[in-house]
């Protein structure tokens, strides 16, 4: 009767070990080449998400505001840090800021630029974003009295101009690409 241990143990041969080291490699190298692109997805959303809270929240105090106030109380919220209206803040939000700290701040992270009243995001992964502009890639937005107006001048007459709302106002051309998505679509059905 032979033993638990045969005469003969055979483990990997060295061809066998390289074979399955390349291997491994190869799936680990197609895989993140598949799985890169949903990053500036998940950025994009991720962005999307935040604004879509902060256009709630200024809604919300908008119709608070005209209710207590009138139309005239919403001129008080131009310039406005939004975030200021959020239950819950961003984890990457960094706070109120002032002028000339932009190059301390870590991609992937918001702020409110206290000198020129804008709500700031430095994206991460600016290679997905159309024209794959140059890093630091910063996106801008600022809480803005929409009106129209019926005097000569660009700022609020309130004896004559018509205010309408207030709009988280977009100041940057960027959007995220779509491209790397339906490449990836396309070679899944090939």
């Amino acid at each position: 009767m032979q033993g638990i241990h045969s005469k003969n143990p055979r483990g990997f041969s060295l061809l066998e070990l390289v074979i399955v080291i390349i291997l491994v490699a190869l799936l680990f190298t197609v895989a993140v080449n598949r799985l890169a692109p949903l990053r500036g997805d998940a950025e994009a959303a991720h962005v999307a998400t935040v604004i879509g809270s902060l256009r709630s929240a200024i809604g919300m105090e908008t119709a608070a505001r005209v209710v207590r106030e009138g139309v005239q109380g919403l001129a008080e919220l131009e310039g406005i840090n939004p975030m200021t209206l959020l239950q819950e803040m961003p984890e990457q939000y960094l706070g109120n800021l002032p002028a000339g700290r932009s190059n301390e701040i870590p991609a992937g992270s918001w702020y409110f630029d206290d000198a020129d009243g804008l709500l700031v995001y430095r994206v991460r992964y600016p290679q997905y974003l159309d024209g794959n502009p140059p890093p630091p890639v910063e996106l801008q937005w600022r809480v803005q009295l929409q009106f129209d107006s019926l005097s000569e001048s660009s700022a609020l007459d309130s004896q004559q101009d018509r205010v309408r709302g207030i709009r988280l106002q977009p100041l940057h051309d960027e959007r995220w690409t779509r491209r790397q998505a339906a490449e990836m679509l396309s070679d899944a059905t090939d």
